[in-house]
């Protein structure tokens, strides 16, 4: 049967057109819309890579020695596996150790020289002499001119015995994998020395 196309159908299709060939002409690379347009895969995967720039040891493998939580002398949750990525001095302390308070200045130098390229993290004891309260944590950080770096409790002196420290006025250094490079009463030079190596 032969179909007749009428004038207002015509003038239909010819308007459908110039509607097409208008959108077609907005469909640019610097359409807004167009550049909006993703993926939730793409988001996802653009999402990680950030999250991975931020944190780069959420990928890293947690040693033993650093699979551990404590509390900072403020109050603060902390994990052993933040250090990861990064060169890091452990600073196991008592409040009322004269040896520990003498090497205040050489880790508060220490922080001041590689703040920004190591983890310095006082690690504080149960008191050698007396119990340790919170007021002496602080006094004894505010005494030695550390405050710059990070302080955590070991009341129970858990973290102590994992990295088998058994005096006082002990440094452990860690490379930025978490593996023990040195430990001990170091001196001013043999810290910054180990501090270099791990670098």
């Amino acid at each position: 049967m032969k179909r007749t196309v009428t004038a207002k159908a015509t003038g239909i299709a010819a308007a459908s057109l110039a509607a097409l060939f208008a959108l077609g002409a907005c469909g640019s690379d610097d359409d807004p819309a167009a550049e909006e347009e993703m993926t939730s895969e793409d988001a996802m995967t653009q999402e990680a890579t950030g999250d991975e720039a931020e944190s780069p040891s959420e990928d890293m493998a947690v040693p033993e020695l650093l699979d551990f939580t404590a509390t900072t002398i403020d109050g603060e949750d902390f994990e052993g596996a933040s250090t990861l990525g990064d060169p890091t001095v452990l600073w196991f302390w008592e409040h009322d150790c004269p040896v520990c308070q003498s090497q205040g200045p050489a880790v508060a130098a220490l922080v001041e020289e590689y703040g920004d390229e190591i983890d310095v993290v006082g690690v504080s004891g149960a008191g050698l002499y007396a119990a340790s309260g919170a007021e002496d944590r602080a006094g004894f950080v505010d005494q030695t001119g550390t405050g710059d770096a990070v302080h955590i409790e070991d009341q129970d002196y858990a973290i102590r015995t994992a990295f088998e420290v058994v005096s006082q006025s002990t440094y452990v250094v860690l490379d930025s994998e978490g593996a023990v490079l040195e430990s001990g009463s170091l001196s001013e030079d043999d810290l910054n020395a180990a501090v270099e190596s791990a670098m």
